[in-house]
């Protein structure tokens, strides 16, 4: 099955990393009861695929983000439009997930939440979240060795993403879960330029003295 929203949404204006931060940790109790019951119903993929429709409606019609997050709303007029909208169009459990989110005033936490479920089914699954940039396209066998260098820093199965940043000028940066190896070119030419200025500025310092 094809997922989207893999990454973790983007920063709203307005919101600081920190913020987001505490959102993920608000939104993962309601993940975690939602990952538990879809476990239960053996319905994990199901309701996964059910988050990626919703995290693609917030992307794609701000007047979705804008009807879960205005404070204008009051929380049973909300309710009453999460029932017309999706009643018998999405499964019971992710439905009654966001009105139990509306009742608590976190509709806005949708993205968070998916986020949050995503994170909880690679784990449950030993997989692992791998973002691999390169400056050009990536042959097979580049792809793979790729790959191989994820699985032994993990020791997890690699789901890969591939994106291509010509600003990076070479090499590759692999993103595995929290661990960042970079070997970009950019990278290198940034160490050597600043071990020049650092060899400058003693140079500089010894040739001042008395």
């Amino acid at each position: 099955m094809a997922y989207v929203g893999r990454g973790g949404p983007p920063l709203q204006p307005g919101r600081t990393m920190a913020q987001f931060a505490q959102e993920l940790r608000i939104a993962d109790v309601y993940a975690e009861a939602l990952f538990e019951l879809a476990g239960e119903a053996d319905r994990v993929a199901d309701v996964r695929a059910e988050l990626d429709e919703l995290l693609k409606l917030w992307r794609a019609e701000p007047e979705f983000e804008k009807f879960m997050t205005s404070r204008a709303l009051e929380a049973e007029g909300r309710a009453a439009g999460l029932e017309k909208m999706f009643r018998n169009k999405l499964g019971d459990t992710v439905l009654n997930t966001l009105l139990v989110m509306n009742q608590h005033g976190r509709g806005g936490l949708l993205p968070a939440l998916h986020r949050r479920f995503v994170l909880r089914q690679e784990d449950a699954a030993n997989e692992i979240e791998v973002t691999v940039t390169s400056a050009v396209g990536l042959s097979d066998e580049q792809k793979a060795e790729a790959v191989k260098i994820a699985v032994n820093a993990s020791g997890k199965e690699p789901v890969v993403e591939y994106a291509v940043d010509s600003s990076i000028l070479g090499g590759l940066i692999l993103q595995v879960g929290e661990l960042r190896l970079d070997n970009s070119l950019r990278r290198h030419m940034r160490v050597l330029s600043e071990q020049l200025f650092e060899r400058a500025e003693r140079g500089l310092e010894v040739s001042m003295k008395p």
